[in-house]
């Protein structure tokens, strides 16, 4: 797997060799090209992060730094170190929700969360952001969810976009309530 854009672009991930789906680089591709310049110097944080593509794929394209959050770190870390060394990075070892109380009223203006598909981790994910005021006004969430996954979109977001990449639906909403 490769960085599609910016400053690492080409460069290779360590990623698992099982037990994973990495997001494959034709949807890094395209949700990096929707959001835009609104990556650049963006605070992000990356949930379920796994090998790190995606928050390292938005630093990669002008990000001024992610937060990743993962239960296993160890591939994110050797990622990082050999890609990102010297940029603004936190690495959090815990499970979403720790890790989301954690992070209360910090504020980001782009959250990327690729949960694993059809345990209904979207629906939590989306109350977490919620709850802790996660999110900067009109800051951006970006969810990567199998296609038959079902969850309601809280009151104080909007959906902006939804994409279907074969059995993967990558929706956009943005926060407007504070």
């Amino acid at each position: 797997m490769r960085i599609a854009g910016g400053a690492c672009k080409k460069r290779s991930l360590k990623v698992p060799k099982k037990g994973v789906r990495p997001t494959r680089g034709i949807v890094r591709a395209a949700i990096f090209n929707i959001l835009g310049d609104m990556i650049k110097e963006a605070e992000v944080l990356d949930i379920f992060a796994g090998s790190g593509a995606l928050g390292i794929e938005a630093v990669s394209r002008g990000a001024k730094g992610c937060v990743f959050v993962d239960n296993n770190t160890r591939l994110l870390r050797e990622n990082i170190t050999r890609l990102l060394t010297g940029k603004d990075i936190r690495i959090i070892t815990a499970d979403f929700r720790t890790a989301l109380r954690r992070l209360k009223n910090r504020n980001f203006d782009v959250i990327i969360a690729d949960p694993p598909y059809n345990r209904n981790y979207v629906q939590c994910v989306l109350e977490h952001i919620d709850r802790y005021h996660l999110l900067k006004k009109e800051g951006i969430i970006v969810i990567e969810q199998s296609r038959d996954e079902k969850f309601s979109t809280p009151e104080k977001y909007s959906k902006l976009k939804e994409k279907r990449y074969g059995d993967t639906t990558v929706s956009f909403f943005v926060y407007r309530d504070h």
